[in-house]
């Protein structure tokens, strides 16, 4: 359980478990409210080599992210928040590949990634595998992801109703994943923030255990305190089965937050 952790402009808590009947956490997350960043990573593969890829991808794409949005926020670098979330995340991915490579105790390591960038006024979505963003506004739950997932594709296909994936055993089938392939195409999208939006990351382990209704609630009634929204998730979860790691970040919007442009970019930098 990570305590709560704010910058002006966003605070956000996080929370992890083993679970009910997993030997290890293979979950891994990345949080830094100073950065405005944020990731959940659910990691797959072979004796423990899922943990090593999850941690990997929490950590590559965090480095990644520190180095790209400094030379963006300073002006040395015009690529945009989105590009810099897709290069941190094929890099994160390469690392991945590669290190399953040289070790054979490693070989089909993968994980997945969800990752919300808090940017001007705006919050950039990456994302692939199964693992959810989802934002609560105004008291509603809205999944901002898709999962990359054998069942979604069903659904979407009409081959299987919603209410068959829900009952199925292949939940856990996702069709793409970090390291497990040379290239990936990762989902990168932006939305608008407003102040008040809840932005709850998670890894499969909570959202098959506990309905959106259930998470809705949670989230709204706990909305002004973070750090038991996360534990109180990761418990329900839990108390529903636990079958899975179960990891949840919860993140709130507390201003605007518009980037530094011009003149003021110029300012800052004359003050440091």
């Amino acid at each position: 359980m990570l305590g709560i952790m704010a910058r002006k402009f966003i605070e956000a808590a996080a929370a992890t478990d083993l679970g009910n009947i997993r030997q290890y956490n293979e979950d891994s997350i990345a949080v830094d409210p100073e950065l405005g960043v944020v990731a959940v990573a659910d990691g797959m593969g072979g004796h423990r080599a899922g943990e090593v890829a999850s941690a990997m991808a929490a950590q590559i794409v965090l480095a990644g992210l520190r180095q790209r949005l400094a030379d963006l926020r300073s002006g040395a670098d015009q690529h945009s928040p989105l590009l810099a979330v897709e290069e941190s995340i094929n890099q994160a991915n390469l690392a991945i590949w590669g290190a399953a490579r040289v070790d054979a105790g490693r070989i089909g390591m993968g994980t997945t990634l969800a990752l919300a960038l808090f940017h001007d006024n705006r919050i950039v979505i990456g994302h692939i595998g199964d693992s959810r963003v989802y934002r609560l506004r105004g008291g509603k739950l809205q999944l901002m992801t898709r999962d990359d997932s054998l069942l979604r594709d069903q659904v979407d296909a009409g081959i299987i109703s919603v209410a068959e994936a829900g009952e199925s055993h292949n939940r856990n089938l996702v069709t793409q994943a970090l390291g497990v392939a040379e290239q990936v195409a990762a989902h990168v999208r932006q939305v608008d923030a407003m102040p008040g939006d809840i932005v709850l990351l998670c890894s499969d382990g909570l959202n098959d255990m506990v309905e959106d209704a259930d998470i809705e609630l949670i989230l709204q009634e706990l909305r002004a305190n973070l750090p038991l929204a996360a534990q109180l998730l990761v418990q329900t979860a839990k108390d529903n089965g636990g079958y899975d790691n179960i990891t949840a970040i919860v993140a709130r919007v507390r201003k605007p937050f518009p980037a530094a442009r011009g003149w003021q970019r110029r300012l800052l930098g004359w003050q440091h």
